[in-house]
């Protein structure tokens, strides 16, 4: 499990963020280059830009998940449901 986290941590550090900065690169190299495709690549400028948002919400929103439920393990006790335990909340006697 300690080799996922350090794979997903160096993913999100590291890898996307350059990924995604070499891909503009590039694509703004090649629109200088090649003047009658400069819409297309502008279209895969911006859908590369959409991609690294999209990536680091997701990583964002994967540590809320993790920050909420704990470790990130559901079912970690081995007995009751997947949806949390055992047991009801809240109420009384009737």
């Amino acid at each position: 499990m300690d080799t996922l986290n350090e794979i997903i941590s160096l993913l999100r550090v590291v890898i996307i963020p350059l990924g995604v900065t070499f891909r503009v690169i590039f694509c703004l190299t090649k629109m200088i280059y090649d003047e009658d495709a400069q819409g297309t690549y502008k279209k895969k400028i911006r859908n590369t830009i959409v991609f690294g948002i999209i990536a680091e919400l997701i990583f964002v929103i994967l540590a809320l998940i993790q920050n909420y439920y704990g470790t990130g393990i559901i079912n970690s006790t081995g007995g009751g449901s997947a949806g949390g335990g055992s047991g009801g909340g809240g109420g009384g006697s009737w």
